[in-house]
């Protein structure tokens, strides 16, 4: 006893020791382990939550905002709304945003974060194409991008679609990877954990099995817990990233039923839940018709393990209303690659085909309206190079088609070719860059044949980035407008002239009779001094035969004579019929004056002369109601002008000028008034000023003045023509304004402008 007992205590004490100490370093092993697998997990934990699922969220963020800013420039362009353009740039600079912030998150995923960079630069750039697409059709009268351009738009938009949602299955893979490395690595932790034990359990195996059994006990159920606990966060994380997904995400098993579904699934299927799916089929919630080709496509995929990508469908949700779908199948396989069911995601798409059939019907109609528009819609460069016309335009060039004359129009030369006066062709250019637009500009053009027309045109510079890059508007044949107001003008002039022609005979009447009667007196006088001349010849006779003496013989002849009556009379009688000639050829020449006939071509006009002879020939309109007083500006210089068509122009405005003071009067008025005629010589163009004291323009008339036909004399008094011929004399012909200041019970002035050079008054000189 005494020989084993202390070799028994020595084995005991060795076997404590050794187990002591593999207690101790299985104790250290232990910590060790755990310390390296709590910080892998933490680690895994942090990468999961604070990157990958917020990259994951972001880029969801992201494809939403991407569909909204899509639909918003769709109704930007189509319905030409500036609040959805507006709207749509918000939700592009939200896309962008999402995807920097997912790209930050992924900063420890070089070629993740590469991906989401790269599609951040293809978004913006979509976002600036469909952004000056949807401008160009807004403006005043706009073309929108072609058929091929829009087509590529829409081809780029159904790509970075794509590839959105390419980055939101990536990014929830990363999710989903990081989640299985946290697993795999509390499996290590066990299996090293477990290792230790083991051999814990081996050395102390007689001493103290009962501890460690209750220890390894005790820390299986905290793993378990542990492990149970991660899986139940991974579940709901997946589960809350699947459900706040708006598209529809499900998983099949082998035979098509469902094992996963999210609400936005079981909510366009008619279910409560997504629960109420799980372990049933499409035959159980959609028409069998359309279940068996979900079933069939299903099949397919699994039968040759080949994905379906992006594939149009159309679905009947719970409501029986058709949903089309974009729809992404691919198949799931076990850890030997064995198929065992699928995966799917389909995105509605019924706004977006909605969307697509609007936009082609918009483009049908626009070009509906281009097509078949009576007046011609063009483009062009601004050197003049036609880009685009419609049918009218061609048949107003005398082509006959479109083809045809964008054919010609590419080797013309539009300044020596087209406009037959190309300086026509300079000064629109020169409105154009000044104002940005014209309206109404006439100018005559050659057609295909060699025939000349006239042209009314308006047109608007349509620029990008602050150059012109080309010119819209549109275009008129006026050829038979313009013969027509110029017979309007022919007959405006016959018109004036009878209104003046018994004037015009009174005032020379008036001279001519007093010429009369001094003629006739100057012949009866010469009748008396032919009298007295032969009896002086008489007596002169008899006095040389020894007849009477010179005195008796004056007395003789001068019997019945009055002769000082007529040394005194006669020269007054030649001095007034020289004063009616006068008079008589100043109003002939003030016709020949009023009636100067007009070349093709403007001609210097002394505008002070022109009108003085207007109003000499006006005036027995005027004299027995107003008196004339002029200013005239003696430094003004010759102006390039239509001479009877301005004289015409100041006609008008004088005969005006005197009704309304004849009218001032016969309303209670005093009964005579002034007109007051001024000239003067400004910087850039000449002012002529005609004011009268009459009644004054009514202000709910003011804006008619210049229209065709409108007048406010009584019948037979006029025709309203007058105000409307001349301010398309002054304006159209002349390239000037025609402006009016006016008080009622005041009278009105009307000023006429007329540029030196002959070319159009600036917007500045008109507005003055």
């Amino acid at each position: 006893m005494r020989s084993i007992l202390p070799s028994s205590e020595i084995k005991f004490s060795a076997t404590m020791k050794y187990s002591l100490v593999v207690v101790v370093l299985g104790a250290v092993g232990i910590l060790a382990s755990m310390q390296w697998t709590a910080y892998s997990v933490r680690r895994d934990i942090g990468l999961a939550s604070q990157s990958v699922f917020p990259a994951a969220l972001d880029s969801q963020r992201a494809g939403t905002a991407f569909e909204r800013m899509t639909h918003d420039y769709s109704d930007a362009f189509v319905m030409q709304d500036k609040a959805s353009l507006a709207r749509a740039g918000a939700e592009a600079a939200t896309v962008t945003a999402s995807l920097d912030r997912a790209a930050k998150f992924m900063t420890f995923n070089p070629s993740r974060q590469e991906e989401i960079l790269s599609l951040r630069s293809r978004v913006t750039s979509l976002q600036a194409r469909s952004k000056i697409d949807c401008a160009t059709g807004a403006g005043t009268g706009g073309t929108p991008p072609s058929q091929r351009e829009m087509a590529d738009l829409s081809r780029e938009n159904k790509a970075a679609e794509m590839a959105l949602e390419t980055l939101q299955n990536d990014l929830a893979g990363d999710f989903r990877n990081e989640l299985t490395l946290i697993d795999r690595l509390l499996t290590v932790e066990g299996i090293l954990q477990a290792v230790v034990f083991v051999g814990v359990i081996a050395a102390l195996f007689f001493g103290i099995r009962s501890l460690i059994q209750a220890t390894i006990q005790k820390r299986e159920g905290e793993i378990q817990q542990q492990v149970h606990s991660m899986q139940e966060r991974e579940r709901n994380v997946l589960r809350a990233l699947i459900d706040n997904i708006p598209d529809f995400m499900y998983v099949k098993d082998a035979d098509s039923r469902f094992i996963v579904a999210n609400a936005h699934l079981a909510h366009a299927a008619g279910a409560d839940s997504p629960e109420k799916l799980l372990g049933r089929m499409d035959f159980d919630f959609f028409p069998r018709e359309n279940a068996s080709d979900f079933f069939e496509d299903e099949q397919g995929v699994m039968r040759t393990g080949q994905p379906l990508y992006n594939r149009e469908e159309m679905m009947l949700d719970s409501a029986g209303n058709e949903i089309q779908i974009l729809t992404t199948k691919v198949p799931l396989r076990d850890g030997t690659g064995k198929v065992i069911g699928i995966a799917g995601v389909g995105r509605d798409i019924t706004e977006r085909k909605k969307m697509e059939i609007d936009l082609r019907e918009a483009e049908q109609k626009y070009r509906g309206i281009f097509d078949n528009a009576i007046f011609g819609v063009f483009q062009t460069t601004p050197d003049g190079r036609l880009l685009s016309a419609n049918h009218a335009m061609a048949v107003t060039w005398g082509y006959a088609s479109v083809e045809e004359g964008m054919a010609s129009a590419k080797a013309t030369d539009i300044a020596g070719k087209v406009y037959v006066d190309p300086e026509r062709r300079k000064e629109f250019q020169r409105l154009m860059e000044e104002n940005g637009a014209v309206q109404n500009f006439e100018y005559e053009a050659y057609r295909k044949d060699g025939g000349r027309i006239w042209l009314s045109m308006s047109a608007t510079a349509i620029r990008e980035n602050g150059v012109v890059v080309r010119y819209e508007g549109m275009s008129e044949d006026i050829t038979e407008r313009r013969a027509l107001r110029e017979q309007l003008l022919q007959a405006q002039k016959l018109e004036s002239v009878g209104q003046l022609a018994a004037g015009i005979a009174h005032e020379i009447n008036t001279p001519t009779q007093y010429i009369g009667d001094n003629v006739r007196f100057l012949k009866d006088a010469f009748e008396d001094l032919k009298s007295l001349l032969a009896s002086y010849e008489r007596r002169l006779s008899a006095s040389g035969m020894g007849g009477s003496s010179p005195a008796a013989l004056e007395e003789t002849a001068a019997e019945g004579i009055d002769v000082g009556y007529l040394l005194d009379e006669v020269p007054k009688a030649i001095d007034q019929s020289l004063e009616g000639v006068g008079r008589v050829s100043a109003l002939v020449n003030a016709m020949k004056e009023f009636s100067h006939p007009d070349t093709r071509e403007k001609a210097p006009m002394d505008l002070n002369r022109a009108i003085a002879a207007t109003i000499t020939v006006a005036r027995n309109e005027w004299k027995y109601v107003a008196d004339m007083e002029t200013h005239f500006d003696s430094s003004l210089p010759p102006v390039p002008c239509h001479t009877g068509e301005i004289n015409q122009v100041v006609l008008n405005l004088i005969v005006n000028a005197a009704h309304a003071i004849g009218d001032a009067a016969r309303q209670g008025g005093r009964q005579r008034g002034t007109i007051t005629i001024e000239t003067h010589r400004c910087v850039e163009w000449a002012e002529i000023r005609i004011t009268d004291t009459g009644t004054g323009i009514p202000e709910e008339v003011r804006t008619r003045v210049f229209d065709p036909f409108f007048t406010t004399k009584e019948v037979g008094k006029g025709t309203g023509q007058g105000l409307a011929i001349a301010r398309s004399v002054v304006v159209d012909k002349h390239g000037g304004s025609l402006q009016f200041e006016t008080e009622e019970g005041t009278g009105t002035t009307f000023i006429v402008r007329l540029p030196y050079d002959g070319k159009a008054l600036p917007m500045t000189a008109v507005a003055a």
